[in-house]
């Protein structure tokens, strides 16, 4: 039998004997087949190489003890090989962080049934208002708004008489890790409902708008995040400009794409069409446990951001709904976008949690590059994947280097941009998104908000590529300025020098 060394000289003849102690950890600036180059490493230095294999990331999973937990395989499914999971990857996530009751997430909806055990202790309180006085305490034009506001029957109990808002509640921050029920996706962040939609599922602009408004004016007591699991075929400037003042208040909305199976491209579908004009709006479709696309999700190359579970999916409901339905636990399983929407709010409130001064546009970069791309939805969503919960937590610091050669291709009709692709860090690896811009004025910081959208950017090449982008013949004759920012899967920024173009009939 061995004894333990008994010095540090004696534990390093014992590493060197086992020859830990020339191991050698390479890093790349762009990606690599791991298992590939270890193998070619070993061919081509067999003398000096002894072995090589990839630097593996394990972690602990972090798992809840809620009963169902075991059926909520959108969170993590244990019966697939891990290359075909089809899940949010939500164990490795919270590892990480399981979300910060400093992050408040406003579901406008039908209401919540604020009684239900899993939910009851979730609920966002109103620091500055004295329940049931009658009084307006805080002066926000709402009295006794303790949590939440019914904007249907104008008063302070969002009570939900259709299920559909307590369902998207409990998904996206049910209260988790009590033995009770289901596991939600932020287990610390709170909910405020804010009732906009009626006991029949109908949902008016003008209480939505209302909610919206309600929500901002809550962004100093936490509100990062707005879910809105509702929709229908149409366009609201009104909609547009509250949920503009809710992006100027760093809050993020997830909006359902939609269950018609249409092309969102072709019809717009009201609120989701936001996303292509404003930077916090996120539209979601439905995927199954295969990782396609689900029957009755929309979908749109341009107007439809990323996939999330949708097929499937058990939540709470009010027991009254639940019991008619035979479930006496309060419990509902069902599909749609809107569950799908709820599952990545509660992923922007993880988001928000673990970087608290991430801006909307950072949340909603990390929730689109940090995407495991699936075959399937290429071509049919921004991001041609399903969100990853884990990756969209990925801890990244090093911003890319700002594109300095920004000009215009000489000799070339229809007129063209073309620069130097930077990097995911700096100068080195590959950005994941542009987001370019173009005014009739040099844009500002103070400008840029009101600078229109290409719909159809390219994607980043890799570092020191050469890129070249045809303007859009659908851009009306003048001179415009265009500025590129740069985004990596992080989210961080850098913007491009502008030039100046003049567009000819």
């Amino acid at each position: 039998m061995r004894r333990a060394p008994h010095s540090l000289p004696e534990a390093a003849l014992l590493l060197e004997r086992h020859g830990v102690d020339r191991l050698i950890a390479l890093r790349f600036a762009r990606p690599i087949d791991p298992p590939r180059l270890a193998e070619r490493l070993l061919r081509q230095y067999p003398n000096a190489i002894e072995f090589a294999e990839p630097d593996y990331l394990l972690r602990s999973q972090l798992v809840p003890n809620d009963p169902l937990f075991s059926f909520q395989w959108y969170l993590r499914d244990r019966n697939v090989f891990p290359e075909r999971r089809a899940d949010l990857w939500a164990p490795e996530a919270w590892d990480i962080t399981t979300g910060s009751s400093d992050v408040v997430i406003a579901v406008i909806d039908t209401g919540i049934d604020a009684a239900h055990p899993d939910l009851a202790r979730k609920l966002f309180v109103n620091p500055g208002e004295v329940p049931n006085n009658g009084v307006d305490d805080d002066g926000n034009g709402f009295v006794d708004d303790v949590s939440g506001w019914d904007f249907v029957r104008r008063d302070p109990d969002p009570d939900d008489e259709n299920g559909h808002g307590t369902w998207m509640s409990s998904l996206a921050a049910a209260e988790t890790n009590n033995a009770l029920h289901i596991a939600g996706v932020s287990w610390g962040s709170r909910i405020l409902p804010l009732k906009a939609g009626d006991e029949r599922g109908n949902f008016s602009t003008s209480t939505i708008i209302q909610a919206v408004n309600y929500a901002v004016a809550m962004a100093a007591r936490g509100v990062r995040v707005i879910n809105m699991s509702f929709g229908g075929p149409g366009t609201s400037v009104g909609l547009e400009r509250a949920l503009a003042a809710a992006n100027d208040a760093r809050i993020i909305a997830i909006a359902a794409a939609g269950n018609d199976g249409q092309n969102n491209d072709m019809v717009p579908q009201l609120p989701a069409y936001l996303t292509t004009r404003l930077d916090n709006v996120v539209a979601v479709a439905a995927t199954d446990r295969f990782n396609q696309l689900a029957f009755f999700s929309n979908y749109g190359r341009l107007n439809v951001d990323v996939g999330a579970p949708g097929v499937g999916i058990i939540g709470l409901t009010t027991r009254n709904l639940a019991a008619e339905l035979g479930r006496s636990d309060g419990t509902i399983t069902g599909n749609g976008t809107s569950q799908a929407a709820a599952l990545v709010s509660g992923i922007a409130a993880l988001i928000s949690s673990a970087y608290p001064e991430s801006a909307p546009i950072q949340v909603k970069i990390r929730l689109l590059a940090n995407a495991d791309r699936i075959p399937e939805l290429a071509g049919k969503l921004v991001s041609g994947g399903r969100v990853n919960a884990f990756r969209a937590l990925d801890r990244d610091e090093i911003a890319p280097a700002p594109i300095t050669d920004l000009r215009v291709l000489s000799g070339v009709t229809p007129p063209a941009l073309t620069w130097t692709a930077t990097g995911d860090d700096g100068l080195l690896g590959q950005a994941a998104f542009y987001d370019i811009r173009y005014s009739s004025s040099p844009i500002t910081a103070s400008t840029l908000r009101f600078a229109l959208r290409v719909k159809d950017p390219p994607r980043p090449q890799p570092a020191g590529t050469i890129e070249t982008w045809t303007i859009p013949s659908d851009i009306p004759p003048r001179t415009y300025y265009f500025l590129i920012r740069v985004f990596d899967n992080a989210g961080n920024m850098a913007e491009s020098n502008q030039v100046e173009v003049t567009l000819t009939p």
